[in-house]
């Protein structure tokens, strides 16, 4: 289930505004710059990841990561499913149709059979939590699934690995913020909502960052951490600039 995720930067802003004055510079580009870069941190602090990131480097995801990804995909697809080649699905679809499978003595052993990706896509579907897993269910309660549908079903999701740092890649990119974007997660910037924008209001420039895509429910829980961060490395930043400034300008600094 996609999520909506507003990131309130105001607490930033009053500092960069300050900040922004003394050092004689745009204080819109000051914030855009650093809400540029919190887009990026967003992206690196939402899932997949391979082992919980921290702020060291530009990097918003490695291959392990992605690795990490698909291999989360593959077992929360077979939570729902028991997999078995495509000659015994056959059969069972022939003696049960798409009822419950029944054993010997009238013991349901399976919910049913499953042939193709869409039936496989709806029972996925349905099993889904709003934080995008999937309720793991036990034997009777799993559709028997043929071995090609499964893994054509977990291929396609695969693929979609990488959309919801993609959200956050891409309202960093609207931003102006530099740095590189794996393959694996810009591929899949036009499957998800990013948007990155400074707007004016009575206090000054405002930055926003908006994401919408499947799996931020995992991200809202560390952007208190992240906003906290940014805040602290803007105002040793502003900090630097203006001792440079005044460097500059032949001042004493102590």
């Amino acid at each position: 289930m996609a999520k909506n995720f507003i990131i309130d930067y105001s607490a930033f802003e009053k500092r960069a505004k300050a900040l922004a004055k003394n050092l004689g510079k745009d204080e819109r580009e000051f914030v855009r710059q650093q809400t540029g870069i919190l887009a990026r941190e967003t992206a690196r602090f939402t899932p997949p990841f391979a082992v919980f990131p921290n702020f060291k480097g530009s990097t918003i995801g490695t291959k392990a990561d992605e690795k990490q990804g698909k291999w989360a995909v593959y077992i929360d697809v077979k939570w729902i499913c028991t997999i078995k080649p495509d000659n015994v699905i056959a059969k069972a679809k022939a003696s049960w149709g798409s009822g419950p499978i029944i054993y010997r003595g009238g013991k349901i052993i399976a919910k049913g059979v499953i042939d193709n990706t869409g039936s496989l896509h709806e029972w996925h579907k349905a099993n889904q939590r709003p934080n995008n897993r999937t309720r793991p269910l036990k034997g009777p309660m799993r559709y028997w699934v043929s071995e090609s549908a499964f893994n054509a079903y977990v291929k396609d999701q695969q693929s979609n690995v990488g959309t919801a740092k993609a959200a956050f890649a891409q309202a960093s990119v609207m931003l102006g913020a530099k740095g590189a974007i794996p393959a694996w997660v810009k591929k899949n910037m036009l499957n998800s909502v990013g948007t990155g924008q400074i707007t004016k209001g009575s206090k000054g420039s405002e930055g926003i960052i908006i994401g919408r895509a499947g799996g931020l429910f995992h991200t809202n829980k560390n952007i208190p951490m992240l906003m906290k961060n940014r805040l602290i490395k803007a105002v040793k930043r502003g900090e630097y600039l203006m001792k440079q400034a005044a460097k500059d300008s032949n001042f004493k600094v102590v």
